[in-house]
């Protein structure tokens, strides 16, 4: 993966705050902590039979979708994605349970499964 690319793409989509960062190593580092696991969501959803990733990269059609995954990501670490909330009995309630929505998860396609075409003699 271009990590360096994917990072400054990712800096212009979730902006310094310095009331949520502690310093700019900070948000590099959890920005970078960001780009990691939406990637791993991604091979885990592409690749679901493999327990290691190692030298595997994210296809680069999929680096649009990663920069979109770690916009999400970043928001359910705050008060984003909040679909009710009551004030005295303190009850919150997200309109995903799940670490990404279901229509992002859906834009990834796993590799069909299935039994590869024989080869006629006459396919020489």
């Amino acid at each position: 993966m271009e990590n360096n690319a994917q990072l400054t793409k990712l800096k212009k989509e979730i902006p310094f705050d310095e009331d949520r960062y502690e310093d700019h190593g900070d948000y590099e580092y959890r920005l970078s902590k960001l780009l990691e696991d939406s990637e791993f969501i991604a091979l885990s959803t592409l690749y679901p039979f493999l327990e290691d990733f190692e030298g595997i990269e994210l296809p680069k059609k999929y680096y649009n979708w990663q920069i979109r995954a770690c916009v999400e990501l970043n928001n359910w670490q705050g008060n984003a994605g909040v679909k009710s909330y009551s004030e005295n009995g303190l009850s919150w309630s997200r309109a995903n349970d799940g670490a990404l929505s279901a229509d992002l998860l859906d834009e990834l396609e796993p590799p069909h499964v299935g039994v590869p075409k024989r080869r006629d003699k006459s396919d020489n």
